[in-house]
């Protein structure tokens, strides 16, 4: 997807067109070529209607404003993007290739398995593990220019280290618990920055509940005559 989004004039144009800020509308801009970019091969869109688009990304009003700025072309049965190379990268191309490739190689290598036999003749198939399937095998390769943020995101680690360390926050505090309340918040807000940005704002985040949880105060109990702490006090309730 392109990244020099943000001061694009026609970003601007569409903004005003629906009337919705610029984060809004990269967001739906960054749906519609995503999709187009996993079920079209040159941008054509069967079936996808402008009210589709309208729904599909809460932006009223956006399939006739691509329209009016040339991005999106209304044909009879369907939609097609304009200039569809220009917003869709090659690389993106090649990687869906190269997981239809992996995953032939894989199911050659299953029927393989399957017609290995142990001594005793019984038939033995290796359990095949996708390792691109596990949360955040991504993450090490951090998304270039501004995004907006979904809800598998995960951290670019190495980012993540550098910026932990420098704000003095515990690397092993980023846990699933505490990144996952900051995903929710910046996906509904469509928040749109570059990965540094988006780890900057966790850093700051998870440091800013790491220093509210440390003023926490428990409440005092009644201490007995002999001074010791009597936990099964209840001085406090006001009896």
């Amino acid at each position: 997807m392109r990244t020099n989004l943000w001061d694009d004039p026609r970003v601007s144009r569409l903004c005003d067109l629906t009337d919705q800020p610029e984060a809004m509308v990269i967001g739906g801009l960054y749906w519609l070529w995503a999709m187009a970019d996993e079920h079209s091969e040159d941008g054509f869109l069967p079936g996808l209607t402008l009210r589709a688009v309208d729904r599909k990304t809460g932006i009223a009003g956006l399939g006739g404003a691509l329209i009016d700025i040339g991005w999106i072309e209304e044909l009879e049965d369907g939609l097609r993007v304009v200039n569809f190379d220009d917003h869709n990268g090659g690389s993106a191309k090649r990687r869906s290739m190269d997981a239809k490739r992996k995953a032939s190689v894989r199911k050659v290598s299953a029927s393989d398995a399957d017609k290995k036999t142990t001594p005793s003749g019984a038939r033995t198939r290796e359990e095949n593990i996708n390792p691109s399937h596990t949360p955040g095998a991504d993450a090490a390769q951090p998304a270039v220019g501004p995004f907006a943020m979904h809800l598998d995101w995960q951290p670019a680690p190495k980012i993540l280290t550098a910026y932990a360390r420098t704000a003095g926050v515990p690397v092993d505090k980023f846990t699933p618990e505490a990144i996952g309340p900051f995903i929710v918040h910046h996906h509904a807000k469509a928040t749109v920055k570059p990965e540094a940005e988006h780890v900057s704002a966790l850093v700051s985040w998870v440091k800013r509940d790491l220093v509210h949880a440390s003023k926490v105060v428990p409440l005092a109990g009644r201490r007995t005559a002999g001074g010791d702490f009597d936990d099964n006090a209840t001085g406090w309730l006001g009896e």
